[in-house]
């Protein structure tokens, strides 16, 4: 159902009731100076925010230390684990107010943020069922001694996150931290800060201790650096560009050696061999994989390595793939693609289509438009073709609807072209053959592959939201595992116990 009127009524007094950083259970709105936000679908006033200055930050952080030395660190498995499901099943039931926020802020389209949203609730729990299976381990037992190994949170955890998937990117570091015993504050972008704020709010209505989660809003350089380099923070977790994990763990490191966990920047490639061009139901994953979220998420593969003999063959099929893919109004639900997330990338994106522009061919993929406003941050998916062999577009991250499509000769060629880039985040091989895709996933450094047999195998499968798989980012994309029991535990300290008797 495509909201009216009186939803986005709804959704923009919701925001102008959210204005101010949430700390210790209130909002706190006496500092800073203010942002305004606009609409991406059409420019449109969407109110101001109060941004937090250091003071702010510091405020956060010494609630955040008193909640971990106190309530909730005095509480036992058993019941932050019941306040945390509890919490979820709030979330739940905010769904659709969540969904609102992130249409309203980014131009998520509202089908699709709503699709997203309803598993937000199930981030937690996935976490919080980890409190009852992640103890430690026992290392030695014998007659007269006996090693253990406990898991005992670190403390207070500091998240920067990024706006292009505002819930989930909260949610997959704030579920963990919080299930390990830690508390939490999270810097929100200052694109989009309500969502944050909201999850914020709902965990203090679910009864969560004042301190366990603190949201604040603010600038990168003032209120992300302050976090970052707190003396009193025990993990800083940040996901975000390459350049901004260099600065967050220079200013991690300038006050204590808390460890830092990054998901940086990505140049995904996904590499299509002479077999799987069989079947043309391809086209519309490969398509998916390239542009869902207007090319906006950091393991978006946009780079398609294909054999030099196929390059008419991908053009045509992935325009026939675009079909599918209606640009438009967030609020519509025909929409699949809205704008850009801001002003300002969208500036971003149109420089690299001019490089592209200057290089090669760029070749509109013509997917169908619905309404876009003229005052709209749009910009559509496209392919450029004819690159020269390492230019910018194959090495730097663009972050909008634009894929590069380059031609190797073999096996050796492909692997070589693939690694190519700076980054290592993630990448995707197609092929029936199990040698050549082994071979491929062994010698790409990435640290996330996926390897497709087929169409009907990767449909069959589906995507994974990040809390089963795990894996740590290589080269510029990052270091730290995310994901998983191992992405818990990095929430965790080891501490040895050894008992003479």
């Amino acid at each position: 159902m495509k909201p009216n009127r009186a939803d986005i009524s709804s959704g923009i007094a919701l925001m102008s009731a959210m204005r101010s950083s949430w700390i210790d259970g209130r909002a706190v709105d006496d500092v800073g100076e203010v942002m305004s936000h606009r609409n991406p679908a059409n420019d449109a006033d969407l109110g101001d925010t109060v941004m937090a200055d250091a003071r702010t930050v510091d405020l956060a952080m010494s609630s955040a230390r008193r909640c971990f030395e106190g309530s909730w660190g005095s509480l036992s498995p058993y019941d932050r684990k019941k306040l945390l499901l509890g919490y979820a099943d709030l979330i739940d039931e905010h769904a659709a107010e969540l969904t609102l926020l992130e249409m309203l802020e980014v131009g998520r389209p509202s089908s699709d943020a709503a699709a997203l949203n309803a598993a937000a609730g199930d981030i937690i729990r996935t976490y919080a069922a980890k409190i009852d299976t992640v103890n430690g381990d026992m290392f030695r037992s014998e007659e007269r001694r006996m090693g253990v190994v406990l898991r005992r949170p670190r403390g207070v955890v500091g998240a920067i996150v990024p706006w292009n998937v505002p819930v989930m990117n909260v949610l997959l570091r704030l579920a963990p931290a919080l299930a390990a015993g830690n508390t939490i504050v999270v810097k929100a972008s200052e694109l989009c800060p309500r969502t944050t704020l909201l999850l914020a709010r709902l965990a203090s209505e679910a009864g969560l201790p004042n301190g366990a989660f603190n949201a604040v809003i603010g600038a990168g350089p003032v209120a992300g650096a302050r976090l970052a380099e707190h003396p009193d923070l025990n993990l800083v977790a940040f996901t975000g560009s390459s350049a901004t994990g260099h600065a967050v763990a220079r200013a991690a490191a300038s006050t204590n050696f808390k460890p830092v966990l990054l998901e940086c920047g990505g140049k995904s490639p996904q590499v299509v061999l002479d077999d799987a061009f069989e079947d043309e139901r391809i086209w519309a994953l490969l398509f998916f994989s390239a542009f869902w979220n207007t090319g906006q998420w950091c393991v978006a593969k946009t780079r398609l390595l294909i054999p030099r003999a196929r390059e008419q063959q991908a053009i045509d099929g992935l325009m026939s793939a675009a079909r599918e893919w209606r640009v438009g109004d967030p609020a519509d639900p025909a929409t699949r693609l809205g704008p850009l997330a801001s002003r300002g990338q969208l500036a971003r994106v149109r420089g690299y289509y001019a490089k592209a522009g200057a290089l090669g061919e760029v070749i509109n993929l013509g997917c169908p438009r619905g309404d876009m406003q003229g005052d709209g941050y749009y910009a559509l998916p496209s392919i450029v073709t004819g690159l020269p062999r390492g230019s910018v577009l194959q090495k730097e991250e663009v972050f909008g609807p634009l894929m590069t499509v380059e031609l190797f000769d073999d096996l050796d060629d492909a692997i070589a072209l693939a690694n190519d880039t700076e980054f290592g985040l993630s990448a995707s091989v197609w092929t029936a053959r199990s040698d050549h895709g082994y071979k491929l996933a062994r010698n790409i450094r990435a640290g996330g592959i996926s390897i497709f047999s087929s169409v009907d195998a990767a449909r069959s499968t589906g995507p994974e939201l990040g809390t089963a798989r795990y894996f740590e980012p290589q080269k510029e994309s990052g270091l730290g595992i995310d994901g998983g029991e191992h992405g818990y535990l990095a929430y965790t300290t080891p501490q040895s116990l050894y008992f003479h008797n």
